[in-house]
Protein backbone atom coordinates (compact mmCIF):
# COMPACT_ATOMS: atom_id res chain seq x y z
CA UNK A 1 0.00 0.00 0.00
CA UNK A 2 2.89 2.35 0.95
CA UNK A 3 4.52 1.48 -1.95
CA UNK A 4 1.30 2.43 -4.69
CA UNK A 5 0.75 5.63 -2.12
CA UNK A 6 4.34 6.35 -2.67
CA UNK A 7 4.06 5.90 -6.74
CA UNK A 8 1.26 8.27 -7.24
CA UNK A 9 2.75 10.99 -5.04
CA UNK A 10 6.07 10.84 -7.63
CA UNK A 11 3.96 10.65 -10.98
CA UNK A 12 2.35 13.74 -9.47
CA UNK A 13 5.45 15.58 -8.83
CA UNK A 14 6.58 14.41 -12.50
CA UNK A 15 3.06 16.15 -13.76
CA UNK A 16 3.46 19.70 -11.94
CA UNK A 17 6.98 19.69 -12.87
CA UNK A 18 6.50 18.86 -16.86
CA UNK A 19 3.32 21.21 -16.39
CA UNK A 20 5.54 23.97 -14.87
CA UNK A 21 8.11 23.38 -17.59
CA UNK A 22 5.90 23.46 -20.61
CA UNK A 23 4.74 27.05 -18.77
CA UNK A 24 8.26 28.36 -18.70
CA UNK A 25 8.66 27.44 -22.36
CA UNK A 26 5.49 29.41 -24.12
CA UNK A 27 6.31 31.84 -21.83
CA UNK A 28 9.76 32.18 -23.34
CA UNK A 29 8.73 31.54 -26.72
CA UNK A 30 5.83 34.50 -26.62
CA UNK A 31 8.57 36.99 -25.53
CA UNK A 32 11.34 35.69 -27.79
CA UNK A 33 13.65 34.27 -25.76
CA UNK A 34 14.52 31.50 -28.14
CA UNK A 35 16.28 34.07 -30.10
CA UNK A 36 18.86 33.99 -27.54
CA UNK A 37 21.23 32.13 -25.25
CA UNK A 38 20.77 34.36 -22.26
CA UNK A 39 17.90 36.57 -21.22
CA UNK A 40 17.66 40.34 -22.06
CA UNK A 41 16.72 41.68 -18.70
CA UNK A 42 17.13 45.82 -19.39
CA UNK A 43 15.41 45.21 -22.76
CA UNK A 44 12.41 47.85 -23.02
CA UNK A 45 14.47 49.57 -20.08
CA UNK A 46 17.68 51.76 -21.40
CA UNK A 47 17.19 55.48 -20.73
CA UNK A 48 17.95 58.01 -23.04
CA UNK A 49 20.90 59.97 -22.56
CA UNK A 50 20.64 62.86 -20.74
CA UNK A 51 21.90 66.08 -22.31
CA UNK A 52 23.57 68.89 -20.17
CA UNK A 53 21.42 71.99 -19.28
CA UNK A 54 22.61 74.88 -20.88
CA UNK A 55 21.71 78.44 -19.63
CA UNK A 56 20.93 81.05 -22.32
CA UNK A 57 23.20 83.57 -20.44
CA UNK A 58 26.04 81.04 -21.36
CA UNK A 59 25.15 80.89 -25.52
CA UNK A 60 28.01 82.80 -27.04
CA UNK A 61 27.07 81.97 -30.42
CA UNK A 62 24.63 79.94 -32.20
CA UNK A 63 23.84 78.72 -35.57
CA UNK A 64 21.11 76.56 -37.18
CA UNK A 65 21.51 73.97 -39.38
CA UNK A 66 19.43 71.65 -41.51
CA UNK A 67 21.17 68.70 -43.01
CA UNK A 68 20.21 65.13 -45.09
CA UNK A 69 20.91 61.74 -43.95
CA UNK A 70 21.00 59.96 -46.90
CA UNK A 71 20.17 55.82 -46.46
CA UNK A 72 21.74 55.20 -49.34
CA UNK A 73 25.20 56.02 -48.08
CA UNK A 74 27.24 52.72 -46.17
CA UNK A 75 27.63 54.29 -42.79
CA UNK A 76 23.66 55.36 -42.67
CA UNK A 77 22.59 51.75 -43.95
CA UNK A 78 21.80 51.34 -40.60
CA UNK A 79 19.19 53.17 -40.69
CA UNK A 80 17.57 51.73 -43.43
CA UNK A 81 17.33 47.88 -42.95
CA UNK A 82 16.10 45.64 -42.84
CA UNK A 83 13.20 46.27 -44.27
CA UNK A 84 11.03 43.48 -42.96
CA UNK A 85 11.61 43.31 -39.04
CA UNK A 86 13.71 40.25 -38.26
CA UNK A 87 16.16 38.91 -35.32
CA UNK A 88 14.33 41.87 -33.43
CA UNK A 89 15.70 44.38 -35.57
CA UNK A 90 14.06 47.39 -37.47
CA UNK A 91 14.10 49.84 -39.81
CA UNK A 92 13.62 53.67 -38.61
CA UNK A 93 11.31 54.00 -40.55
CA UNK A 94 8.95 51.28 -39.31
CA UNK A 95 9.42 52.08 -35.88
CA UNK A 96 8.65 55.89 -35.99
CA UNK A 97 5.67 54.61 -38.83
CA UNK A 98 4.08 51.80 -36.36
CA UNK A 99 4.27 54.48 -33.17
CA UNK A 100 2.58 57.64 -35.03
CA UNK A 101 -0.58 54.72 -36.01
CA UNK A 102 -0.28 54.05 -31.97
CA UNK A 103 -0.40 57.19 -30.75
CA UNK A 104 3.13 56.69 -28.77
CA UNK A 105 4.07 59.76 -30.71
CA UNK A 106 3.32 63.14 -31.56
CA UNK A 107 3.80 63.88 -35.24
CA UNK A 108 3.84 67.42 -37.03
CA UNK A 109 3.43 68.72 -40.59
CA UNK A 110 6.25 71.64 -39.72
CA UNK A 111 10.22 71.29 -38.64
CA UNK A 112 9.07 74.14 -36.08
CA UNK A 113 6.52 71.37 -34.36
CA UNK A 114 3.63 73.85 -34.40
CA UNK A 115 0.69 71.89 -36.21
CA UNK A 116 -0.24 68.12 -35.19
CA UNK A 117 -1.21 65.81 -38.12
CA UNK A 118 -3.04 62.63 -38.19
CA UNK A 119 -0.51 60.19 -39.77
CA UNK A 120 -3.20 57.81 -40.27
CA UNK A 121 -5.23 59.93 -42.58
CA UNK A 122 -1.78 61.67 -44.46
CA UNK A 123 -0.55 58.16 -44.97
CA UNK A 124 -3.32 56.76 -46.93
CA UNK A 125 -3.65 60.13 -48.78
CA UNK A 126 -0.10 59.59 -50.28
CA UNK A 127 -1.28 55.91 -51.27
CA UNK A 128 -0.27 56.18 -55.32
CA UNK A 129 -2.66 54.54 -57.69
CA UNK A 130 -2.46 52.99 -60.83
CA UNK A 131 -4.77 51.72 -63.43
CA UNK A 132 -3.96 48.16 -64.82
CA UNK A 133 -5.97 47.24 -68.23
CA UNK A 134 -6.55 43.52 -68.65
CA UNK A 135 -8.50 41.44 -70.64
CA UNK A 136 -11.44 38.64 -69.76
CA UNK A 137 -12.96 36.60 -72.31
CA UNK A 138 -16.51 36.97 -72.46
CA UNK A 139 -18.14 33.61 -73.20
CA UNK A 140 -21.30 34.88 -73.98
CA UNK A 141 -20.42 37.80 -76.74
CA UNK A 142 -17.16 34.96 -77.69
CA UNK A 143 -14.82 38.07 -77.65
CA UNK A 144 -12.62 39.65 -75.22
CA UNK A 145 -13.38 42.54 -73.13
CA UNK A 146 -11.46 45.48 -71.66
CA UNK A 147 -11.62 45.58 -67.96
CA UNK A 148 -9.82 48.49 -66.08
CA UNK A 149 -8.56 48.03 -61.89
CA UNK A 150 -7.54 50.46 -59.89
CA UNK A 151 -4.74 49.27 -57.34
CA UNK A 152 -3.47 51.42 -54.38
CA UNK A 153 0.03 51.06 -53.26
CA UNK A 154 0.74 52.66 -49.95
CA UNK A 155 4.08 54.05 -48.43
CA UNK A 156 6.69 51.02 -48.62
CA UNK A 157 9.82 51.06 -46.13
CA UNK A 158 12.26 51.11 -48.91
CA UNK A 159 10.35 54.38 -50.31
CA UNK A 160 11.81 56.09 -47.51
CA UNK A 161 15.86 56.47 -48.19
CA UNK A 162 16.66 59.82 -46.53
CA UNK A 163 15.93 61.70 -43.12
CA UNK A 164 16.22 65.28 -42.98
CA UNK A 165 17.24 66.93 -39.38
CA UNK A 166 16.67 70.53 -37.72
CA UNK A 167 19.90 71.19 -35.68
CA UNK A 168 21.47 74.15 -33.72
CA UNK A 169 25.18 74.19 -32.94
CA UNK A 170 26.37 76.29 -30.24
CA UNK A 171 29.12 77.94 -28.31
CA UNK A 172 28.46 77.02 -24.24
CA UNK A 173 31.02 79.43 -22.33
CA UNK A 174 30.39 77.67 -18.78
CA UNK A 175 31.59 74.23 -20.28
CA UNK A 176 33.55 75.97 -22.74
CA UNK A 177 32.24 73.82 -25.24
CA UNK A 178 31.13 73.89 -29.19
CA UNK A 179 27.72 71.52 -28.87
CA UNK A 180 25.14 70.82 -31.19
CA UNK A 181 21.49 69.54 -30.33
CA UNK A 182 19.33 68.04 -32.47
CA UNK A 183 15.40 70.03 -32.86
CA UNK A 184 13.49 67.90 -35.28
CA UNK A 185 13.99 65.30 -37.80
CA UNK A 186 11.71 63.73 -40.49
CA UNK A 187 11.53 60.95 -42.69
CA UNK A 188 11.71 61.61 -46.29
CA UNK A 189 10.25 59.75 -49.57
CA UNK A 190 11.36 59.74 -52.77
CA UNK A 191 8.95 60.86 -55.11
CA UNK A 192 8.47 59.55 -58.46
CA UNK A 193 8.07 61.32 -62.01
CA UNK A 194 10.77 63.65 -60.73
CA UNK A 195 8.70 65.26 -58.57
CA UNK A 196 11.14 65.66 -55.40
CA UNK A 197 11.63 64.77 -51.95
CA UNK A 198 8.63 64.86 -49.75
CA UNK A 199 8.77 65.08 -45.82
CA UNK A 200 6.46 62.34 -44.44
CA UNK A 201 5.98 64.44 -40.98
CA UNK A 202 8.31 65.81 -38.31
CA UNK A 203 9.38 64.46 -34.95
CA UNK A 204 10.22 66.87 -32.10
CA UNK A 205 12.97 64.80 -31.01
CA UNK A 206 13.18 66.18 -27.30
CA UNK A 207 9.82 64.91 -26.12
CA UNK A 208 10.30 62.07 -23.94
CA UNK A 209 7.76 59.41 -25.74
CA UNK A 210 10.42 59.97 -28.86
CA UNK A 211 13.78 59.63 -26.85
CA UNK A 212 12.62 56.84 -24.94
CA UNK A 213 11.50 54.95 -28.12
CA UNK A 214 14.65 55.74 -29.64
CA UNK A 215 16.80 54.69 -26.81
CA UNK A 216 14.81 51.04 -26.67
CA UNK A 217 14.89 50.44 -30.28
CA UNK A 218 18.25 48.63 -31.36
CA UNK A 219 20.01 48.53 -34.29
CA UNK A 220 22.84 46.33 -35.57
CA UNK A 221 26.33 46.93 -34.09
CA UNK A 222 28.99 45.66 -37.05
CA UNK A 223 31.41 45.65 -33.92
CA UNK A 224 29.96 43.47 -31.64
CA UNK A 225 26.13 41.31 -31.43
CA UNK A 226 26.32 41.45 -27.86
CA UNK A 227 26.88 45.10 -27.30
CA UNK A 228 23.39 46.55 -29.31
CA UNK A 229 23.02 50.31 -30.49
CA UNK A 230 19.78 52.08 -30.41
CA UNK A 231 18.88 54.58 -32.33
CA UNK A 232 19.34 57.17 -29.93
CA UNK A 233 23.13 56.51 -29.79
CA UNK A 234 23.49 56.97 -33.11
CA UNK A 235 22.15 60.80 -32.58
CA UNK A 236 23.65 61.67 -29.85
CA UNK A 237 26.86 59.78 -30.84
CA UNK A 238 26.69 61.31 -34.38
CA UNK A 239 27.12 57.62 -35.69
CA UNK A 240 26.10 58.93 -39.41
CA UNK A 241 26.92 60.39 -42.44
CA UNK A 242 25.45 63.57 -43.20
CA UNK A 243 25.55 66.78 -45.83
CA UNK A 244 24.33 69.94 -44.50
CA UNK A 245 21.45 71.63 -46.78
CA UNK A 246 20.78 74.82 -45.18
CA UNK A 247 21.83 77.25 -42.66
CA UNK A 248 19.56 79.84 -41.10
CA UNK A 249 20.54 83.54 -43.29
CA UNK A 250 18.52 86.57 -44.01
CA UNK A 251 16.80 85.05 -47.14
CA UNK A 252 16.02 81.78 -44.99
CA UNK A 253 17.39 79.87 -48.52
CA UNK A 254 17.87 76.26 -49.12
CA UNK A 255 21.53 75.74 -51.06
CA UNK A 256 19.81 74.03 -53.51
CA UNK A 257 18.15 77.51 -54.42
CA UNK A 258 21.08 79.57 -55.45
CA UNK A 259 24.00 76.93 -56.79
CA UNK A 260 23.82 73.73 -58.61
CA UNK A 261 25.77 70.87 -59.21
CA UNK A 262 29.24 70.87 -57.54
CA UNK A 263 29.03 74.37 -55.73
CA UNK A 264 26.23 72.99 -53.66
CA UNK A 265 28.86 70.33 -52.41
CA UNK A 266 31.44 72.84 -52.04
CA UNK A 267 28.97 75.39 -50.25
CA UNK A 268 28.08 72.45 -47.74
CA UNK A 269 31.38 71.38 -47.10
CA UNK A 270 32.36 75.13 -46.57
CA UNK A 271 29.51 75.23 -43.84
CA UNK A 272 30.79 71.78 -42.38
CA UNK A 273 34.64 73.87 -41.68
CA UNK A 274 33.12 76.64 -40.28
CA UNK A 275 31.33 75.02 -37.26
CA UNK A 276 34.45 72.90 -36.08
CA UNK A 277 36.28 76.35 -36.44
CA UNK A 278 33.32 78.13 -33.93
CA UNK A 279 35.53 77.43 -30.81
CA UNK A 280 38.38 77.86 -32.41
CA UNK A 281 37.96 81.59 -32.92
CA UNK A 282 36.14 82.15 -29.72
CA UNK A 283 39.12 81.23 -27.70
CA UNK A 284 42.49 82.44 -26.82
CA UNK A 285 45.40 80.64 -25.74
Amino acid sequence: MKKVTLALVILFCLGLTNAGFAQVMEEDSESGQWNSFYEEVHKGAFKAFDFPPVREADIVLSTRIWRTIDFREKQNQIFYYPLVPTQGRVSLYYVLDKAALDGLIRVYEDDDCTKEIDWAKVKASLGTTKTITTYVYDSIDEMDKEVNQEITNSIKADDVIRLRVKEDWFIDKQRSVRDVRIISFALVLSQEGGKGDLPLFYVHYDDPEVRQLLANTQVFNPKNDAQRLSYDDLFTKRLFSSYIIQQSDTQARNIQSYLTGEDQLLESDRIENELFEMDEDMWEY
